[in-house]
């Protein structure tokens, strides 16, 4: 949305296409004088985390600009690529923002390298960002089921069509990055026999293997096999799943001839973006686990372990927000997850309608209904959750964006509010005044 107040739809979206039209012709006479590689990373889930990753590793001895926080789709690639912020829904910024955008044009970017997130929300956006920037490297994370409400996806094969041009456009001498244990691109590199592929993943076949993944308050812990070598690694975050998204940071770091040492180095240095599973200090002295930028059936299963495995014999509560963007299947993929919950979970609130059929599931599953509270709005999850936080618990926030907005708890209930802007995600006025 460009501009606001008494103008309508179709007004909106003209003003979109023309404004995109604009920026995208002035992205394109930029990059035609960039000398540098591009990176572009694409997936279902934990692009961000994996770009950072990324950015850790080359950024310590390259000059590396990176998409920021998650500017992913048409518009963040090319404010990205024009060094410019977003205007959101103001026609006056908009109109500055395009002068300002002109005069970067002219400016040949100083980077080595271009490190861009890729999203797509519907067919044919990837078509789109590979018209503005071809990449180098690509590097494919996975294909989950996101996107797919009507007008976006309608299975997950056209998600992973759809990614996968991302592939089919790599420049001369390019590589793509593959994500083999994800089942739809474990087959994927015997249909690139033309271009370079490199692959990790827990399979055996995978060129970058991980073995004896851990994690404890200390950080995330493997061994990586690769070469007929095995090197240690420790990383400050949580998860087992997370290993995912250091393994094409480490093969970005060779491709650009770092060495190992090197790699491990900036890697231990390492942090999470905010809302995708911070640990933060929160009131009565319970720490909650901010899951709260985005969510979907997968991530949110893995954010229930280390729910579990994080607070041993301390109360264990989950906050869950509905998961966006699953189609005429939601209600179902929500329930699936609520089947699990009582496995990790001592306390439940929902947040939305979806995720209140997951709370309902979780009772159906053995949860007793006692614990398990269900909730129209944050607000009410907030104003329920003041009067029964304990000492010592362990609350996982986790939901998606839109209509949602768990970083709201999360900002109500943290040690330090004052600090909100750094930690948590959406602070700035734009989603503050939303």
């Amino acid at each position: 949305m460009i501009v606001s107040g008494g103008i309508n739809l179709n007004m909106k979206n003209f003003l979109r296409k023309i404004v995109l039209w604009i920026l995208g012709k002035l992205a394109i006479h930029r990059l035609k004088k960039f000398g540098g590689k591009i990176v572009g990373v694409t997936g279902s889930i934990g692009k961000t985390t994996t770009k950072e990753a990324i950015f850790c590793v080359l950024n310590s001895k390259f000059k590396v600009k990176r998409s920021e926080k998650s500017m992913n789709t048409d518009f963040g690639l090319l404010l990205t690529i024009l060094d410019i912020d977003s205007g959101y829904a103001s026609a006056t910024k908009w109109a500055w923002l395009l002068l300002k955008a002109l005069f970067h044009s002219f400016y040949k970017e100083t980077a080595d390298i271009l490190l861009l997130e890729m999203g797509v929300d519907k067919p044919g956006d990837m078509d789109y960002l590979m018209k503005i920037a071809k990449p180098d490297v690509a590097v494919l994370t996975n294909v989950a089921p996101v996107h797919m409400e009507e007008g976006q996806f309608k299975t997950l094969e056209n998600i992973f069509d759809e990614k996968c041009k991302m592939i089919d456009a790599l420049k001369e001498g390019g590589v793509a990055i593959l994500n083999i244990d994800n089942s739809f691109i474990d087959g994927l590199p015997k249909k690139c026999k033309k271009k370079k592929v490199i692959t990790y993943g827990r399979k055996s076949e995978a060129e970058f293997k991980p073995e004896a993944v851990s994690y404890d308050l200390s950080g995330l812990k493997f061994h990586l096999k690769h070469d007929h070598h095995i090197y240690e690694f420790l990383i400050p975050v949580l998860g087992e799943y997370q290993v995912y998204a250091f393994l094409p940071a480490i093969v970005c770091g060779l491709l650009w001839d770092m060495k190992m040492e090197e790699i491990i180095v900036a890697l231990e240095r390492f942090s999470l973006p905010p809302g995708r599973m911070s640990i933060l200090p929160a009131k009565n002295d319970a720490t909650i686990l901010d899951s709260s930028y985005n969510s979907s059936p997968e991530a949110l299963r893995a954010a229930l372990e280390v729910l579990k495995h994080v607070a041993g014999d301390r109360r264990k509560v989950a906050v869950i927000g509905n998961m966006n963007e699953l189609g005429s299947d939601a209600k179902m993929f929500h329930e699936k997850v609520g089947e699990v919950v009582p496995r990790f979970a001592d306390l439940l609130l929902t947040v939305g309608a979806n995720a209140a059929a997951l709370g309902q599931k979780a009772v159906e599953s053995g949860m007793n209904e006692k614990n398990v509270f269900s909730f129209k709005n944050v607000s009410e999850a907030i104003d329920f959750f003041k009067k029964h936080i304990k000492k010592n618990d362990v609350i996982l926030v986790k939901g998606s964006q839109n209509n949602v907005r768990l970083e709201k708890f999360v900002r109500e209930f943290i040690a330090n509010p004052e600090d909100a802007e750094k930690l948590l995600v959406r602070q700035e006025k734009f989603w503050l005044n939303k």
